[in-house]
């Protein structure tokens, strides 16, 4: 059973509003001049509304869960961010929201709209028992309300991560986040979803080409783009590369990073898939936390695997072991000498370290202790979740 619905959350400004505190804003700047946060204080933002997410197999529900990538990220990232770091989150629901007591809105509330909360449909086929079935087939039965860029915060951030699922990041707000934000990791599914006609069961959801709507234009300013390789034709990424690091997820094969004048594949590691949703959400979040503490962007692309395999091993936002935190904790305090103290955009490594090999090491080691810790705690029947779980896959793009 869902939890109840809030009682008191921020309610949002009316469009109307929103438009005069823009005004005002441009013409008296932005709080906190063009420095970042100091030596002890690393604020990230996150944008992109929570979700009420129905997963179905075979025509019957098989789990209502919180959604929406706002929260699977800021799940990864306080978790598996360095001492020192902090996260405002920008997420938008309804007065029908139904998780407003689960972990990650509780800890970061989302602003109270009179538009219901954004709901998605998941359909898996009966074959989806399988994890090497085809993805599943997604449906937008609800949309809540844009963010607007008056909706966030005053002051400047180390770093932004745009996460919409349903159209919410509008091209302004994303470009309000490029201002505020020393350096913008973007997730595609936010520039490139498209909903058909709201007829009854919901919008499917479909995807344009990302040279086609307003946000290309944004894409030199944007320091990181993350796309699945269902969405990656859809980004173009040879075009893209030369504007920013494009990183396209491969599912069970890990990931590989595009930028101007090189590539590089990354390892996947191994995990027992019981829902795939969210897995790239997680990557991402646990991508930038690789560059919280200090790697290069391939090998921040490691821990950006690491959690995208943990997260599909339960139903939903997933809940992460301590034990297995502190050990990776331990892992990057190891290989890391000092946890980068900001995200600067214009000084990002791409390839490989020389403790790369050892570091996908280390983390495959603790990805095996959780799916060993997973089939121990799960017997391997059929008891209605997405995916089989006595399979071993790897993270889902």
């Amino acid at each position: 059973m869902a939890p109840s619905p809030a009682a008191a959350m921020p309610l949002a400004a009316e469009p109307d509003e929103v438009v005069v505190e823009v005004e005002e804003e441009e013409e008296r700047g932005v709080k906190g001049g063009g420095g970042v946060a100091g030596l002890d204080e690393v604020e990230g933002l996150v944008v992109g509304s929570y979700c009420h997410d129905v997963l179905l197999r075979g025509g019957r529900v098989v789990g209502e869960t919180l959604g929406g990538a706002a929260a699977f990220v800021s799940n990864v990232l306080d978790a598996a961010s360095p001492a020192g770091a902090s996260l405002a989150v920008v997420s938008k629901v309804g007065h029908d929201f139904a998780y407003a007591t689960a972990a990650a809105p509780a800890r970061h509330p989302p602003v109270l709209c009179a538009s219901p909360t954004t709901s998605f449909h998941a359909r898996f086929s009966d074959d989806a028992a399988s994890a090497h079935a085809p993805d599943r087939q997604l449906r937008r039965v609800h949309a809540c309300d844009p963010i607007y860029p008056a909706d966030l915060p005053d002051r400047r951030f180390a770093y932004g991560l745009a996460v919409g699922v349903a159209g919410e990041v509008l091209p302004e707000t994303l470009e309000r986040m490029i201002r505020l934000c020393r350096a913008v990791l973007v997730d595609a599914q936010a520039l490139i979803r498209a909903f058909d006609g709201e007829a009854k069961g919901g919008g499917a959801v479909r995807h344009v080409a990302l040279e086609a709507t307003p946000y290309a234009r944004l894409l030199p300013r944007v320091a990181f783009l993350k796309a699945s390789s269902e969405e990656a034709p859809y980004v173009g990424v040879e075009t893209a590369r030369r504007r920013c690091c494009v990183i396209v997820t491969e599912g069970r094969d890990g990931c590989r990073l595009y930028w101007d004048g090189g590539e590089a594949r990354v390892a996947p590691f191994p995990a027992v898939q019981v829902d795939p949703t969210g897995a790239g959400d997680s990557f991402l979040a646990g991508f930038a936390s690789g560059l919280l503490w200090g790697l290069s962007a391939t090998d921040a692309a490691l821990l950006g695997n690491f959690f995208g395999a943990a997260a599909v091993s339960q139903v939903g936002v997933p809940t992460f072991d301590p034990k297995m935190l502190q050990a990776v904790k331990q892992i990057l305090e190891k290989a890391v000498k000092r946890p980068c103290t900001h995200i600067n955009g214009n000084t990002f490594t791409f390839q490989r370290s020389s403790i790369h090999d050892e570091l996908h090491k280390s983390l495959q080691e603790a990805a095996m202790l959780v799916c060993e810790q997973k089939q121990a705690n799960s017997p391997a029947t059929d008891n209605g979740d997405v995916c089989s779980i006595n399979e071993l896959t790897s993270l889902p793009s």
